[in-house]
């Protein structure tokens, strides 16, 4: 949705995505180090059957393609593309979607500040049409581009982030998996201030262990219902049960595609 006056009260209303590129690129320089960027693919990648156009800022890095298989689904042009290293992270949509729910009705949305539920956040759809044009294309090697689902993180946290690490070409450490100094959270607190209300739990957090019993069960989806039902009413468990039951052959095939843990 678009509301000017929130984007005057960013600070950021003459910014543009060649402006955001910049930034991140000059950091990337100045800190020498891995820059990690969480973000969300529906940002930069057009729903399906909507017609896709280079931003206006980036046109300047379009180069000359030959004809791919699958074109390129985002608003910025693969040359740009090609410069990261993509990590896709991923949940299960009867509880991502669940969870978002939550976060527009009372008593979260007083804190979230969102009092709609909006299907075209969901990006389970954009997320696969990203990864197919990464994977298809060659615009980064299969053996690059990396995807973690969030069930298999919380059963086996040391398992997969090794996991991850050595695709990465980075040093693991069991210290990844601790944090919680109080420059830590200060730091974390006002990263996601503008978000208030949907990262509580991890910001307060102090690490990442094994959750007590591996391999979360899902009820049947009469049992699902009847939980959603019982939390948000049954106009709410109808609109979780829709956009669960679209998603779930895109989560499906993200999942095939999932890190599984390094061995002990």
């Amino acid at each position: 949705m678009h509301n000017e006056a929130a984007i005057k009260k960013s600070g950021f209303e003459n910014s543009t995505y060649d402006v955001v590129l910049r930034n991140i690129l000059d950091h990337v320089k100045n800190v020498n180090k891995r820059v990690f960027i969480k973000d969300i693919a529906y940002h930069i990648v057009s729903p399906i059957h909507t017609p896709v156009t280079i931003a206006p800022s980036l046109r300047q890095y379009e180069t000359a393609q030959s004809a791919t298989r699958i074109p390129n689904p985002a608003i910025v042009p693969s040359s740009i593309l090609s410069k990261f290293q993509f990590t896709f992270l991923i949940r299960d949509p009867r509880t991502a979607i669940s969870s978002l729910y939550r976060c527009t009705v009372p008593p979260l949305n007083e804190k979230t500040g969102m009092h709609m539920f909006l299907t075209s956040e969901i990006g389970y759809r954009e997320m696969r049409l990203l990864l197919d044009y990464l994977y298809e294309d060659d615009v980064q090697r299969k053996e690059q581009v990396c995807l973690v689902d969030a069930d298999d993180l919380l059963d086996d946290p040391s398992g997969i982030v090794k996991a991850y690490c050595e695709r990465v070409n980075l040093p693991f450490s069991e210290d990844m998996l601790k944090w919680g100094s109080d420059e830590d959270q200060a730091r974390a607190k006002k990263a996601f201030a503008k978000y208030y209300g949907y990262h509580e739990d991890a910001i307060e957090s102090t690490g990442l262990k094994p959750r007590l019993h591996p391999g979360k069960h899902y009820g049947s989806p009469d049992e699902e219902d009847e939980k959603w039902r019982s939390k948000y009413g049954e106009e709410g468990a109808r609109k979780i049960r829709e956009v669960v039951d679209a998603s779930m052959a895109d989560y499906e095939y993200l999942k095939q595609f999932a890190l599984k843990a390094s061995p002990k």
